[in-house]
């Protein structure tokens, strides 16, 4: 397990690898260079997008007269959390995601220190930083298989820093509900890691505009794997319900009421309501948030936990999705 300092040095060796070219201003950073702050961010971001261009060079079309440039994005999260039962915890999370437009937008690549199947990537399943964490680095080729407006497959195939292999099929569709006034996204992921085996995510949102700054979701997930399988636990199974608020253009409110537990015994693990706080300070690049909560584990007997989490996050590189 790297410590948070060795994940901070990775990608100081990941920035460095590309420093011998980097380039002039482009796509991959477009904000300004009047500070000493500004001009660094600006010399890491195009530093970044070097690496992902000469990947993509050997993909590159010579006849083709419009090229999209290759881009990168990194984005480095520190979080910390503090509970009043003195379980606290911090983590840094590194996620980096490469661009291959010459690929015929087909290929990606993607560099991250969190298991996506570990539920940190969707934010209505996403749990608080643990000790048990598999945080070893992993990198893998991600291709579209298909993609259009209302459904996208994708297959991921890759490597964890320990030299195993995982490869990951995911489908995704959105189906709008009730004359478009509600909208139905369904996600459905199958997974192999070695060692562990098999797994699949079932994840069913349902998105009802309020206002037009405010959204209400429904959540419920089931997850299998072979663990959970051994354990004799039968499935992983979730539900949220998460109402969405912009509060102006740069800040916005996700207040939730979250219930995991356990299809075998039927039994719930925990309860967690929390208010996150999300707001773009500075720079267009830099986002705080501040989710208190309140957690009712199985473990300490549904006895009410208070806690809270420090977030700040750093974009290097591409800034839009």
């Amino acid at each position: 397990m790297l410590s948070p300092m060795r994940r901070v040095l990775w990608l100081g060796v990941l920035v460095l690898s590309g420093a011998v070219r980097a380039e002039s201003p482009d796509s991959c950073y477009s904000g300004a260079n009047d500070t000493l702050v500004d001009r660094t961010h600006g010399w890491l971001s195009r530093t970044l997008c070097w690496p992902s261009r000469w990947v993509d060079g050997f993909f590159e079309d010579p006849v083709r007269g419009s090229n999209e440039p290759a881009s990168s994005r990194v984005r480095v999260t520190a979080e910390q959390v503090w509970r009043d039962d003195n379980d606290d915890a911090g983590d840094v999370d590194v996620d980096a995601r490469v661009w291959l437009p010459s690929a015929e937008r087909r290929f990606s690549l993607l560099f991250r220190n969190q298991d996506e199947e570990q539920g940190r990537d969707t934010p209505a399943t996403r749990e608080l930083p643990t000790g048990e964490r598999d945080d070893g680095f992993r990198g893998a080729l991600r291709w579209v298989i298909d993609r259009s407006d209302a459904m996208d497959l994708d297959l991921d195939a890759g490597v964890r820093s320990d030299l195993t292999t995982y490869t990951r099929l995911r489908y995704r569709r959105l189906y709008p509900l009730f004359n478009e006034t509600a909208w139905l996204r369904y996600t459905q992921r199958l997974y192999w890691r070695d060692p562990e085996g098999w797994g699949s995510r079932s994840l069913f949102e349902l998105d009802r505009p309020l206002t037009p700054t405010s959204s209400l979701r429904f959540s419920s997930e089931v997850r299998y794997t072979e663990e959970l399988n051994e354990e004799d636990l039968g499935m992983g199974l979730f539900q949220g319900v998460n109402l969405f608020k912009r509060l102006g253009s740069r800040s916005a409110l996700n207040l939730g009421l979250a219930v995991g537990g356990f299809s075998k015994p039927g039994v719930v693990e925990n309860y967690r309501v929390y208010a996150r706080y999300r707001r773009n300070v500075w720079r267009p690049w830099l986002f705080v948030e501040v989710e208190p909560f309140v957690l009712w584990p199985r473990e300490q007997d549904y006895h009410g936990v208070n806690g809270v989490v420090l977030r700040l996050e750093t974009l290097f590189g591409r800034l839009e999705s």
